[in-house]
């Protein structure tokens, strides 16, 4: 992971840290479960051996005088890793409603922007006698590809691996500049930008028109009915936020998503955007929501990361709106609804088109972008979102502990309390919850929705793939 870092944020890095607030930080996250029993001390050593292979982890966030650019990392003269580790207890059952509760506190408070933004704690006590680790990283270091490359890094393909090979000379912080310094880089980095963003535009109109961008509102305006164009329909978990947090989970068989895919198509996110859509309007209907018709939006992540960026931080994503159809009961109806309405989003660049948007903001003077941020809307355009994550399909070690599980946690904002969150790992998938409890007190409810809902998209493929190829249910293929 160790390479040349850039020192000043982008405007997607630094707008997770403009829109933070006490009741909406801005850090994701992973609850991950070891064998046996791990300790504080050995996640220290872990880090301690590789800190030099991630460099922007003893770097805070320096802001310049009168916001005149975006803030840049610098190294932090005083840093430890033993600041950033905790050590804690579950009690008794120790399970993992407990684990959901606990680890939901620890997750939920904002991180010491005094500090590099990261924090793990080690959490002893479950009954199984494994441990538990609830990792906190600010979202302004990392998306999450490259929280997936850190772990990589963290972690061993064997249970007896030798540690990495320690730097050719200790690390030493460079010192920190100067208010005068930092006034006089962010003046030259936006007159930089500014060159750069005018010197752009008026040469576009040299280039062929099919070589010319379409304008973002261009690209969206094919989208057809959705959260841009009609209200979101309000649901319970869409309401102001309280500063609590809870998280729940449900793990699948890699191989058995698969098999959905083979007998019903599309891809695997098709099929989990498919599950997380029934399990909504299963949890919906339990609560006395009508959901006839009902259509929900979900705001997706899109990784824009190319091959060769593997192992850089900050942010190289755009987003996707996507409908979930939990008004639709059939599982293979609603997941040909998705199946269909994801490849129209792709076809149209949705995501392109967004990070055309985002990318307007260089335009806007930073001090005016951390105003605007602070400013709550009185409702919301999204109703819940899902990010999936691919993650490794082999096991991993950390000191010689394999790691059992794993699940991310996210961030919740803008009048959202529900977010799935989707990572899959040694033939695993785990789709996580991570609540506002204040809005979702019952998350476990949730969790055994998307069981119900997985269980009778598996069952609606294991009739496809069981009918003969003339029957109706063959033809359907």
């Amino acid at each position: 992971m160790a390479r040349e870092l850039n020192r000043r944020l982008s405007v997607t890095d630094a707008s997770f840290l403009y829109v933070e607030k006490p009741n909406a930080p801005m850090h994701v996250g992973s609850c991950l479960i070891y064998e046996g029993r791990l300790t504080a001390d050995d996640l220290i050593g872990v880090l301690r051996e590789r800190m030099h292979l991630m460099p922007r982890y003893r770097q805070r966030v320096v802001f310049p005088p009168f916001a005149l650019a975006h803030p840049t990392w610098e190294d932090d003269p005083d840093f430890d890793v033993a600041h950033h580790v905790r050590q804690a207890d579950l009690p008794p059952p120790g399970d993992d409603h407990t684990l959901s509760e606990i680890g939901g506190e620890l997750y939920a408070a904002p991180l010491d922007r005094g500090r590099p933004l990261w924090q793990a704690f080690v959490l002893d006590g479950r009954a199984d006698g494994n441990t538990a680790v609830i990792w906190k990283i600010h979202h302004a270091m990392v998306d999450g590809v490259s929280m997936i490359d850190l772990m990589m890094v963290l972690h061993d393909l064997k249970r007896d691996a030798p540690p990495p090979a320690a730097p050719d000379r200790p690390w030493q912080p460079r010192p920190m500049p100067d208010p005068i310094e930092q006034m006089r880089e962010a003046v030259r980095d936006q007159l930089e930008e500014a060159a750069t963003r005018w010197t752009e535009q008026a040469f576009r109109w040299l280039r062929a028109p099919e070589m010319t961008p379409r304008p973002p509102a261009t690209a969206l305006a094919g989208a057809g009915p959705g959260p841009m164009t009609a209200m979101s329909p309000p649901v319970p978990f869409n309401a102001p936020l309280s500063t609590r947090r809870q998280f729940a989970w449900a793990t699948f068989a890699f191989p058995e998503i698969r098999a959905i895919r083979q007998a019903l198509g599309g891809t695997i996110n098709d099929v989990v955007l498919a599950v997380v859509a029934g399990a909504l309007g299963r949890y919906l209907r339990g609560r006395g929501y009508r959901t006839e018709g009902v259509t929900l939006w979900a705001i997706c992540p899109v990784s824009l990361r190319r091959p060769d960026e593997r192992g850089a931080l900050g942010n190289r994503v755009s987003v996707m709106v996507v409908p979930l159809y939990v008004g639709i009961d059939d599982p293979v109806a609603r997941l040909a609804a998705e199946r269909a309405a994801v490849e129209q989003l792709k076809a149209q660049d949705q995501a392109g088109a967004f990070f055309e948007m985002s990318q307007m903001g260089n335009a806007i003077p930073p001090a005016w972008q951390a105003l605007a941020a602070q400013i709550d809307p009185p409702f919301t355009l999204i109703n819940t979102a899902s990010s999936n994550v691919p993650g490794p399909q082999i096991p991993l070690y950390l000191r010689g502990r394999a790691l059992l599980g794993w699940c991310g946690l996210a961030p919740l904002g803008a009048r959202m309390g529900l977010f799935n969150g989707i990572i899959s790992y040694n033939q695993q998938l785990a789709i996580s919850a991570t609540v506002d409890p204040a809005l979702v007190p019952d998350v476990w409810t949730y969790v055994e929705c998307l069981r119900d809902s997985f269980a009778e998209l598996r069952a609606a493929a294991a009739l496809m793939l069981e009918a003969p190829a003339g029957s109706a249910a063959g033809r359907s293929r």
